[in-house]
């Protein structure tokens, strides 16, 4: 930071005598920022500045707008996984407006989820109002972030009470995943353990133990998909948010979820993890819907580009060299619409 921390424009916040949890790094940090709106992003992540005429165009449309996120793409630096990987470039640029109802039916009761359900909308790659961020600390917990697990914390909140929400199909940051991150254990069931407990370490209490989750047979060491719902069920019990129908979906997600697994034996790990907690969570009843099938990971191999599905373009990761997030970013943004020519016409 020596080169920019007496840049006016930068909040450069030093590290306290003792380390801190990462929910209280992040409440720290948004106590720290200024301006109109609020986007975080790690350490091994990217985020393009021009992002704020994009913010500042769709509020001159839609003046009570409180939340606007964007698709990203994905980078994997050297050492966070074993083989190579892609990632997938819209080449869209249209930017909608998000019915809420259909917003709280997609995160809430998991419709159409994938291994995760639709969270987008949060202070983490996309941006939150910051008029909306301090009612919400005053809803909740007289603090803007609450549960361990922040980026999910901050996106139910704000979908909860957000009034109108606008996406930008094209991306706008990249989500870099660095050897240390938690996201570079996924799949792995002993490194995720190992992940898991440092955590908490860190954390100074295991979350799981909360008293929200004693009917709660998921502890989010199992998985991503465990990790989304620990937090969201710690949601609905501290402040009685209801939402009927979602069981039946999170048991198909959580059956994805194993199939993410690395190798064979980490699969049947997983696997029988969930199943414990499926045969016992309301009498076995949802236990039906969760089928996992295991298939042999592929490795990715031969050319950085690799085809095109509608309004997607996928590359390797290392596409033109690229080795660090922001160099990604710049060479897949040449088939990109630049930011100034989208149209924002909501």
């Amino acid at each position: 930071m020596a080169t920019v921390a007496d840049d006016l424009r930068i909040g450069y916040l030093r590290s306290l005598e003792k380390p801190l949890s990462m929910v209280d790094n992040w409440e720290r940090t948004m106590a720290a920022a200024t301006g109109r709106w609020v986007a975080f992003i790690g350490d091994d992540d990217y985020i393009d500045p021009d992002v704020a005429d994009l913010i500042a165009a769709v509020e001159a449309r839609i003046p009570d707008v409180d939340a606007i996120a964007w698709n990203r793409l994905t980078f994997h630096w050297p050492g966070a996984r074993a083989q190579g990987m892609q990632t997938a470039i819209p080449t869209g640029c249209q930017i909608v407006e998000v019915a809420r109802d259909d917003l709280m039916r997609k995160t809430f009761g998991w419709e159409g989820a994938g291994r995760v359900p639709t969270f987008m909308f949060s202070a983490y790659h996309a941006a939150v109002r910051r008029d909306l961020a301090e009612e919400n600390r005053t809803r909740f917990g007289n603090r803007y972030f609450e549960h361990p697990i922040v980026d999910q914390d901050s996106a139910f909140k704000i979908i909860a009470t957000a009034r109108r929400f606008v996406f930008s199909e094209r991306p706008f940051s990249v989500l870099g995943t660095c050897p240390k991150s938690n996201s570079a254990a996924i799949g792995r069931a002993e490194d995720s353990a190992r992940r898991h407990a440092e955590f908490m370490v860190d954390l100074g209490r295991n979350l799981d133990d909360d008293p929200q989750m004693a009917d709660f047979p998921f502890p989010s060491a199992y998985g991503v998909t465990a990790s989304v719902a620990v937090s969201q069920h710690w949601f609905r019990k501290t402040y009685g948010l209801r939402h009927d129908g979602w069981e039946e979906n999170y048991a198909r997600s959580c059956a994805l979820d194993c199939q993410s697994a690395a190798t064979r034996d980490d699969f049947e790990i997983i696997r029988a993890r969930y199943e414990a907690g499926f045969r016992v969570w309301h009498g076995g009843r949802y236990l039906p819907f969760f089928n996992p099938i295991f298939s042999e990971p592929v490795e990715a191999s031969g050319p950085a580009f690799t085809g095109v599905t509608p309004l997607l373009v996928h590359l390797g990761e290392d596409f033109a060299g690229a080795a660090t997030p922001r160099e990604l970013y710049d060479a897949a943004a040449g088939m990109m619409t630049p930011p100034g020519e989208i149209p924002v016409s909501l």
